[in-house]
């Protein structure tokens, strides 16, 4: 009698073995939290953390049905910043690269160009400068002496596609991208400490208009640790 019971409960001590619940925790919204160490951000359920390798970062990927983002965090200030405001690009003076009122055959010792001694004013074209730069989205007028040289600047096209977005915190600069046209860009974010070189950033290319919509709303939980 006893060998039957213990037969008999044999399927019940090795054969049935408890269901392990792989489903991500929700939150009240119906997200899954993910703490990462160096922070925290909310995603759709559906979406999955996968750690990669970094030297000077930590790095990672984030994997849904269609998208996929990667992220970088580093103290050292590694992280790319992803795609420049205009103001930025503005601010680089990339249009003063050459030397306008350089004479030729003459050699500048330590930079002692003329053009470190004009005078600039940046402004929107005249209908009259439309006409002749018609890609021109400002002009520099450039005067050294009596002369003056009218350089057209053209803001890239990257800069022209997307939407950019400056917010600023106690900590944090904050640039929030995402592409005028669905599936056709970059949708991120990037975050620059105001006080040390920490940074980091989590982008993705090509998103649907439903994966963009979502990954703006993730990017608005993402709270830094560090």
């Amino acid at each position: 009698m006893k060998k039957l019971l213990i037969i008999a409960l044999l399927p019940l001590l090795f054969g049935c073995k408890p269901k392990v619940n792989n489903e991500p925790k929700l939150n009240a919204n119906g997200w899954q939290d993910l703490d990462l160490g160096a922070f925290k951000i909310s995603i759709p359920p559906s979406w999955k953390y996968q750690q990669e390798q970094g030297r000077d970062s930590f790095v990672g990927e984030i994997k849904a049905a269609n998208a996929l983002f990667s992220f970088d965090f580093s103290s050292m200030g590694y992280a790319n910043s992803l795609i420049e405001t205009e103001q930025q690009y503005l601010k680089r003076e990339v249009w003063q690269y050459n030397c306008h009122f350089c004479k030729s055959g003459v050699t500048y010792v330590n930079n002692q160009t003329p053009d470190r001694d004009t005078k600039k004013n940046m402004h929107i074209p005249t209908s009259k400068q439309k006409a002749k730069y018609p890609e021109a989205d400002y002009i520099v007028d450039l005067t050294y002496k009596d002369s003056t040289v009218y350089i057209p600047i053209e803001i890239p096209a990257e800069i022209k596609s997307h939407h950019i977005q400056l917010d600023t915190t106690e900590k944090y600069i904050i640039k929030t991208i995402w592409p005028k046209v669905p599936s056709k860009g970059i949708t991120g974010v990037y975050y620059q400490s105001r006080s040390s070189t920490l940074n980091f950033q989590m982008a993705a290319h090509n998103l649907s208009k439903q994966d963009q919509d979502l990954a703006l709303q993730a990017f608005k939980t993402i709270v830094i640790k560090k």
